[in-house]
């Protein structure tokens, strides 16, 4: 087929300026040394001495492989080899990033594994840093058509052998009688990247077996941060939670197994995405239906395949705020046990209220009304919205814009101090609970 010279001059355009695909491309089992000299940016395994951290990369390209398994058998083996209690922290970035050690995410992403050392002195910290081709082309006044081609494959990369890599980190981290961590974080289409490809095991540890027993989820928490993906694709998890709580009801020693945190200030998700899902979707077929026979709340099918899931209202179930500054040090404490301390407070008032004592409505406190369970510095607020049952397990936090200005998040201060806080909320029985 003949192309004419203006498309040939274009396409030659791209080519010269789409960047590069795949970085940490000298391939070792023993860690690059982190230091004033040596930059370690093309490294699969990195390590920092003075900050007392590890740090992995494997890198997905467009079809869901990866560009070299040697980068996955490496990082394998050297979370088999750690023989002290690990803190594990999987972090799968967004749109306009990739693996590149002069990516801004790969910078924050070493800072927070040294913040998370100095906060957790007794564990091994290690991060793996999943990257996927999140920027395709250089020129600024081009970059933003490239939303609707990295959706479809952050889609595509979740799909094929991210999973048997989740899972096989997650078996050794989290082996039986094991007091080690796993946090797993995903930003934005990262977040579209992390639940589609765990969406069906979380789905599953939910649903079975069909009993009372404490539901596991993923390592001990998996974090969707500002996800650019619809919430269509969280409903079916909505609905198998109020299905179980209604048959069996949530334990008061169930601990949060997902958070989706979504700042009301991110006009990415809630606006940009919301007019490119209006796009796609204008001639597909939509209806009303109810998330459950007895839920009288009906849901649209259009809203929910084309609203952001962290801005469907239906689906928010807790607020986070913060009324100060979250301070310069790395403190960030809170009450043991919070969330049940939370729970109990909210059971006692309803009863001297003469209401039911769902502990529903609970929160955290902020030192006016009921003393504070969060001992941060910034006095942050966490508040149950009644939109679900008191200890339902998938959080759908909506952030002010003090928690997350933006669509940014890595480098906010509050938000990791309220992760940290929801995983250290974990009651010790129920750090091994079974998995399928």
């Amino acid at each position: 087929m003949n192309k004419s010279p203006i498309n040939l001059v274009f396409l030659v355009l791209l080519s010269a300026c789409a960047p590069k695909e795949y970085f940490r491309t000298n391939i070792t089992e023993t860690p690059c040394e982190l230091t004033q000299t040596t930059s370690c940016d093309t490294a699969n395994l990195v390590a920092s001495k003075e900050d007392d951290f590890k740090l992995g990369f494997v890198e997905i390209d467009d079809q869901g492989q990866f560009y070299d398994n040697g980068q996955v058998d490496a990082l394998i083996k050297l979370l088999k080899s750690e023989r002290q209690q690990q803190y594990v922290t999987v972090y799968v970035h967004g749109w306009h990033h990739n693996a590149s050690d002069n990516d801004f995410n790969v910078r924050r992403f070493k800072e927070r594994l040294k913040e998370t050392k100095q906060q957790n002195p007794d564990y091994n910290v290690t991060g793996i840093y999943v990257g996927w081709r999140g920027e395709t082309l250089d020129l600024p006044w081009l970059r933003l058509l490239t939303f609707w081609d990295r959706k479809v494959v952050s889609e595509e990369v979740g799909r094929n052998s991210l999973l048997d890599f989740l899972l096989r980190v997650e078996s050794i981290v989290k082996a039986d009688g094991s007091n080690n961590k796993l946090l797993t974080i995903g930003h934005s289409l990262g977040a579209s990247v992390i639940f589609n490809s765990l969406h069906q095991v979380l789905l599953q540890r939910l649903a079975q077996p069909e009993n009372a027993e404490l539901r596991s989820g993923f390592g001990d928490l998996v974090v969707l941060v500002n996800p650019a993906f619809e919430a269509m694709r969280f409903a079916a998890i909505r609905e198998a939670a109020q299905r179980h709580n209604r048959e069996y009801s949530f334990s008061d020693r169930q601990n949060p197994l997902l958070i989706i945190a979504t700042s009301e200030a991110d006009t990415t998700t809630k606006d940009t995405f919301a007019l490119s899902r209006t796009l796609t979707a204008l001639f597909e077929q939509h209806r009303t239906v109810n998330a459950e026979q007895n839920d009288t709340h009906a849901l649209s099918e259009w809203e929910l395949d084309t609203t952001a899931v962290g801005h469907f209202n239906q689906f928010i179930t807790h607020r986070l705020e913060a009324n100060d500054s979250p301070g310069p040090d790395y403190a960030c404490t809170s009450t043991s046990g919070w969330l049940n301390s939370a729970v109990a407070r909210q059971k006692s008032l309803q009863l001297s209220k003469g209401e039911p004592t769902t502990g529903q409505g609970w929160d955290t406190g902020n030192g006016h009304e009921a003393a504070s369970l969060f001992q941060d510095s910034s006095k942050m607020e966490l508040r149950h919205l009644k939109n679900s049952a008191s200890y339902d397990p998938y959080w759908v936090v909506q952030t002010d814009k003090s928690i997350i200005p933006n669509h940014g998040f890595i480098n906010q201060k509050h938000l990791w101090c309220f992760i940290d806080q929801t995983i250290k909320q974990a009651m010790p029985d129920t750090a091994n609970v079974k998995r399928l």
